[in-house]
């Protein structure tokens, strides 16, 4: 991500569509909060023992479960799957008064609800059993000030992933495969879930698919793990983050890396989609909508996104779409999930 995001909850006229990607508008630094007002003080534990760490969990109806209006009836029907999905939502914890956002913030708790698991985590609701914990995220300018609280922040973010992860291989997963996903702060985790869990150990052979856009990921980042290059790989990752054409980041100068990108149309590690391959994406108050809009390519390790094929395109196109990273593509993901699942199945049946 290395950008600093700032989140304005207003919603536009219809016409207005490029705000609906999401739902949420994200805006830039200028209003980021004065680190110097911020007190280290990481409060309660989370006990994922509890039903209310969970921001979403199986056999209870959560925000997850959300379809989307008009989304074709084909798309509606899902098999069982046997697997789990273990979802790490995104920073939604803007302004207040610690480092941390504390497990009992009304506010952050009801944003993590409304936003990412009603408009992210319900494209890998795909038959299986989705898990989501609620922990303290790390305040979202700790991605701009990059200090050593803004680190020592992150590291207690991790700190409640791990711990909720670890709950849920203990006593809820039972041998399932498992899907990881996740945006932004949550795909941040999700590739240190990776690192400890699964690059090179035996849960490796168990992992479906890692789906982590909205950061920056490398070809170092493991030893054992690859990066998915077709739609139908298994045991690989997904990793991308989206600008409008044309625009790279400038940290992307500075940084000798170039990050690893898997185009979430094509799923592979280059190239340009045909827009007839864009299947739709998903809009404010969780509307279906243009399916054959989106044109992207691969270039310096991050997707560069055409001008959408919409009405007002050329008011409403951005030079950072990490607020669409998973909207825009929001059936073309979910279709994968799918395909990556029974992919494994059929691998596992074979072994």
């Amino acid at each position: 991500m290395r950008l600093c995001y700032g989140l304005m909850r207003r919603f536009f006229h219809p016409s207005w569509l490029l705000t609906f990607v999401v739902g949420i508008v994200l805006t830039g630094c200028a209003g980021l909060q004065d680190p110097a007002g911020l007190a280290w003080d990481p409060g309660a534990t989370p006990d994922y023992t509890s039903d209310s760490a969970w921001v979403s969990l199986p056999d209870r109806e959560d925000e997850s479960d959300a379809v989307p209006k008009n989304l074709p009836e084909a798309e509606r029907t899902m098999d069982s799957l046997d697997l789990d999905v273990f979802f790490v939502h995104p920073t939604q914890f803007f302004r207040g008064e610690h480092w941390n956002a504390h497990m009992d913030n009304r506010k952050v708790n009801a944003l993590n609800a409304k936003y990412p698991m009603r408009l992210q985590a319900s494209a890998f609701n795909i038959g299986g059993r989705l898990y989501a914990p609620t922990y303290r995220q790390a305040h979202i300018g700790v991605f701009t000030w990059q200090d050593s609280t803004s680190w020592k922040a992150l590291e207690l973010a991790y700190e409640d992933v791990k711990a909720a992860f670890q709950h849920y291989l203990d006593h809820w997963n039972n041998g399932r495969p498992i899907i990881l996903a996740g945006h932004s702060q949550g795909s941040w985790h999700i590739r240190w879930l990776l690192q400890e869990f699964f690059d090179g150990k035996p849960l490796q052979d168990r992992l479906v698919v890692a789906y982590a856009p909205g950061f920056d990921f490398y070809a170092t980042d493991f030893e054992h793990l690859r990066y998915c290059a077709n739609a139908n790989e298994t045991s690989c990752v997904c990793a991308w983050m989206s600008y409008g054409e044309g625009y790279f980041p400038n940290w992307l100068e500075a940084n000798e890396k170039t990050p690893m990108c898997t185009h979430p149309i094509t799923w592979q590690l280059d190239g340009t989609n045909s827009i007839e391959d864009h299947q739709g994406v998903v809009l404010s108050q969780m509307r279906f909508a243009y399916p054959e809009a989106v044109v992207a390519h691969v270039e310096r390790g991050v997707l560069q996104v055409h001008k959408p094929d919409v009405p007002f395109a050329g008011i409403l196109h951005r030079e950072n779409w990490h607020v669409g990273d998973i909207n825009l593509f929001w059936l073309n993901i979910r279709n994968n999930a799918k395909q990556r699942a029974l992919n494994h199945r059929q691998k596992s049946i074979h072994e």
